[in-house]
């Protein structure tokens, strides 16, 4: 399983409001060529982010080792009817943004070397009765080859 599907299952296994409501980068890219949103009032969106090196690597002995950091985004969507200014989802995102750090915040799947952490979080969105927020974890890896 991917580190994306492993942290897609975990938020839908954890986070009740997003469970069968967590989809993937796709999913995001698809309505947004739509000019579409989501009907349900909460949705989110796992985003791989890429790698970013955490040292130079060592070699030696016919072996490569470097650590990583694999980072990615959850995106949420929230919907409030009749709210033109997205004012009134500020709570909500607040409650789901809690949830999600609790869920995931020093958790990782059992075959990773490390745990994910929160590396940034943010309002991306507030407007005509939606608010996204986008909210980034990054989880240590590495590259081992035998030379």
């Amino acid at each position: 399983m991917s580190l994306t599907d492993a942290l897609t299952a975990r938020i839908e296994a954890e986070v009740s409001d997003l469970e069968s409501r967590t989809r993937g980068a796709a999913d995001l890219s698809e309505l947004i060529a739509r000019k579409q949103w989501p009907q349900s009032p909460v949705a989110a969106f796992v985003l791989p982010l890429g790698l970013r090196a955490r040292d130079e690597g060592e070699a030696g002995a016919g072996c490569f080792l470097q650590m990583l950091d694999e980072a990615f985004a959850v995106v949420l969507v929230v919907r409030v009817q009749g709210d033109a200014t997205g004012a009134r989802a500020v709570p909500r995102i607040d409650e789901l943004v809690s949830a999600l750090v609790a869920a995931i915040a020093g958790w990782g799947p059992d075959e990773a070397i490390g745990v994910f952490r929160i590396s940034a979080g943010n309002l991306l969105s507030a407007e005509a009765g939606m608010v996204l927020y986008q909210l980034d974890f990054a989880i240590q890896t590495q590259v081992r080859n035998l030379q």
